[in-house]
């Protein structure tokens, strides 16, 4: 099986050299990578001239800035592999990643998207930890009514699945929403497997999005995402014939509404945010609600600025 390493890079080419290495060290020999720069600015043509001869290696340029939704998307399209995965030009994978990847995938033909935990590391690659939020999903829960992380790095994907599913939605800017949107449309399409392994080993810098003002873009995005998302399977759910058709859209009909009221309290869209405050305890919210304002004696406004001002753990 042919894995192709997906690379969407911008102005991350002091950490690049060190990425790609990490792929040819390798111990499964069948990859490719698939590199597409989005319009940087830095030293990536100086980077990348080392690499040209290396057939395994194909690299595509936007021209100008396009987005990352757009360049992901572009990767894949690009890509040869049956199965395949995101690299982040500034992150590194484990020498068996590919290895331990395949194998799963082989073993498990149902699944169409397979994922681990990982390393978080200062600027140096020094290891601080184990990541502690990716993990298994619960049992009859879809990651859209989670949505807390536990799909994380490093996360592998058949190509089929993709090519099957809604497509990754072209938002411009900086975003981490459309990683979060890749497992939403592929998890459509196939079981969902956990492997209690570092993989990867995630870098923590300055230029990254867990440490700048775009955390506040990125959550709005995905909080975009999950309301269109919602309204899709709602919509699918209302002409499929499933016996639990009713169950399923109850259930989305409560996440959306729920993520609606963060979303318009953040845009100060304050006719939206009332009406879906209204609506939510009447499509399955009533008793979140309940539990939500038993917790404000206690808590107080650090409960209610942790919802509606910092970046909440969106959980249903």
């Amino acid at each position: 099986m042919l894995f192709s390493v997906l690379m969407a890079h911008f102005n991350n080419a002091r950490f690049l050299g060190d990425s790609l290495k990490s792929v040819f060290d390798q111990t499964y020999a069948n990859w490719e990578i698939v590199i597409v720069d989005d319009g940087s600015t830095d030293e990536f043509e100086h980077v990348i001239e080392n690499y040209k001869k290396d057939a395994r290696i194909k690299v595509f340029r936007n021209g100008k800035n396009k987005g990352t939704a757009y360049t992901k998307a572009k990767c894949v399209e690009m890509a040869s592999g049956e199965i395949q995965g995101f690299l982040d030009p500034d992150d590194l994978l484990h020498p068996d990643a590919l290895s331990i990847m395949v194998k799963a995938h082989q073993e498990k033909p149902s699944c169409s998207i397979i994922h681990s935990t990982h390393y978080i590391c200062d600027d140096k690659m020094n290891i601080i930890k184990i990541a502690e939020y990716p993990k298994p999903l619960p049992e009859n829960t879809p990651y859209l009514l989670v949505g807390d992380g536990s799909i994380h790095h490093f996360v592998s994907y058949k190509k089929s699945s993709f090519d099957a599913s809604a497509g990754l939605t072209p938002i411009r800017g900086f975003d981490k929403s459309s990683d979060q949107e890749l497992y939403y449309i592929l998890e459509e399409q196939g079981e969902v497997f956990f492997i209690n392994k570092p993989l990867h080993y995630y870098r923590i810098h300055q230029g990254s999005i867990s440490n700048n003002s775009n955390v506040a873009i990125a959550t709005i995005q995905h909080y975009d995402i999950i309301e269109k998302t919602c309204l899709r399977r709602i919509q699918e759910l209302k002409s499929s014939h499933k016996v639990d058709a009713a169950y399923w859209i109850k259930r989305y009909k409560t996440r959306y509404y729920k993520i609606r009221i963060f979303n318009s309290f953040r845009k100060k869209k304050w006719g939206t945010f009332l009406s879906s405050a209204f609506t939510f305890p009447f499509v399955g919210g009533m008793q979140n609600l309940i539990s939500y304002c038993k917790k404000i004696p206690t808590e107080g406004m650090a409960l209610i600025r942790k919802s509606f001002v910092d970046n909440p753990q969106i959980v249903d």
